[in-house]
């Protein structure tokens, strides 16, 4: 499944149906930083491929306040996934995840 910002809201959601239907063949979800904008996902691991993002002006860094809300996702109370583990593919990326 694949969710981003400008995926139109009634997609957005069916990729997340897909996405938490245990019967479904989808167990791999690719996402912006749009996941953490409201849904409901049975995440058990987030991992950030980079901690920067392109705002439509310019590369910049996800602010601490985003980086929270999208590992929020992982590890839901009430998912099959009530503890959630959150990484970086960069190491280098670790020292802003974990601030």
């Amino acid at each position: 499944c694949v969710i981003y910002g400008t995926l139109p809201p009634e997609i957005r959601a069916e990729q997340a149906r897909r996405f938490n239907d245990p019967n479904s063949d989808y167990e791999v979800l690719v996402a912006s930083d749009a996941i953490g904008m409201g849904l409901n996902l049975s995440i058990k691991r987030i991992i950030f491929n980079t901690m920067f993002k392109n705002n439509g002006e310019k590369i910049v860094q996800l602010d601490h306040s985003s980086v929270k809300q999208i590992a929020g996702r992982a590890g839901r109370r009430n998912s099959p996934y009530p503890q959630g583990e959150v990484t970086c593919r960069d190491p280098f990326d670790m020292k802003h995840l974990r601030k």
